[in-house]
């Protein structure tokens, strides 16, 4: 029987969509013992502490020089999320000239996760907490708006992140 070998983009996509399934597991079984309260912040951190280990090993493995301005920036991150955002999440950076990124999410796993569960109420957004985890994990100086305290798609406003980076 030969089997088929599964190389580059289709490789990757699979190892993704095998540790999502995982994350979300994960989280169901945080949430479900300690309940949401505990587990949304447990997540929080563990995305962002993700986020830093995953980018400085990007970061080592493509040989990168950590940006000093925002077209550097640029690079690094789109190549980052080509390798780190799945295929089925619509997720998209800008980059404008006054050294910011909006982040938009048109549809997200994590939300429609969240509500099938019925725990979208209490969700806390760990995917910008793991991409803020890249920032750090470059040592850029940032700020972000607004606040993600609660899923801005649960609070009925479009998901749309702004970071501004001093350089």
């Amino acid at each position: 029987m030969a089997l088929k070998k599964l190389e580059g983009k289709q490789l990757n996509d699979f190892l993704i969509k095998n540790w999502m399934t995982h994350d979300a597991l994960w989280y169901t079984e945080a949430a479900t013992k300690f309940g949401m309260a505990e587990a949304s912040p447990m997540n929080l951190r563990v995305c962002r502490t993700l986020g830093k280990i995953e980018f400085k090993r990007y970061i080592k493995a493509a040989g990168a020089v950590l940006p000093t301005n925002m077209k550097e920036l640029q690079v690094i991150c789109e190549e980052g999320m080509e390798l780190f955002i799945p295929a089925f999440m619509d997720f998209s950076f800008a980059y404008n000239d006054d050294d910011t990124i909006v982040a938009t999410i048109t549809d997200c796993f994590a939300f429609n996760g969240m509500t099938k569960a019925g725990a979208i109420g209490e969700y806390e957004c760990g995917i910008f907490e793991r991409i803020e985890g890249w920032f750090d994990a470059m040592g850029v100086k940032y700020t972000r708006t607004p606040d993600l305290s609660r899923c801005l798609k649960y609070k009925g406003e479009e998901c749309v992140i702004t970071i501004k980076f001093k350089f």
